[in-house]
């Protein structure tokens, strides 16, 4: 749990400036970020091509014309365009969330220690989890993400449609 809250801003970024030594000060504020590069261009590369995949298909079933100059097929309702959100936002999180989890472990082992995480850390971390508890210690609590992605992205990407739609 993150307990940034009880501090202010300028006292957050005080403490992280503060943090290693003398070289390594601007890296505190990148922490893990190769790792939540690639979580997070992974995720949303897949969220969103999934999400394309599915209106498409779903259009072509139903022998509706796509416009191809457009990013998504126009005749869609509100109902089909959130079906194929919460799929795609779903199928997003099944695939990253072992990411997700060594990332968070990694945030969090760093609050604790002098040294910045790397990428082999974060294999290493991986390594140990499935070492000491197997591999479901790389999916606990998936279950309640992955349901909180479906009406979480219905409700978001067709506000995209939408608005992609406008600006077109």
């Amino acid at each position: 749990k993150q307990q940034i809250m009880q501090w202010s801003f300028r006292k957050a970024i005080q403490d992280t400036w503060s943090r290693g030594n003398a070289k390594m000060k601007l890296q505190n504020f990148y922490t893990g970020f190769g790792i939540h590069f690639c979580c997070d261009a992974f995720g949303r590369s897949l969220y969103m091509f999934t999400y394309e995949y599915l209106k498409r298909s779903m259009s072509e079933r139903q022998h509706v014309d796509v416009d191809s100059n457009s990013a998504s097929p126009a005749n869609l309702s509100i109902p089909q365009r959130m079906i194929c959100a919460a799929s795609a936002g779903m199928t997003c999180w099944a695939f990253i969330y072992p990411a997700d989890v060594i990332r968070s472990r990694l945030y969090s082992q760093s609050l604790n220690s002098q040294s910045l995480p790397t990428t082999m850390d974060g294999i290493r971390l991986a390594q140990q989890m499935v070492r000491e508890t197997g591999f479901q210690s790389l999916y606990r609590g998936m279950p309640i993400s992955v349901a909180r992605a479906g009406p979480v992205a219905a409700a978001i990407l067709p506000v995209y449609d939408y608005m992609l739609d406008m600006i077109s």
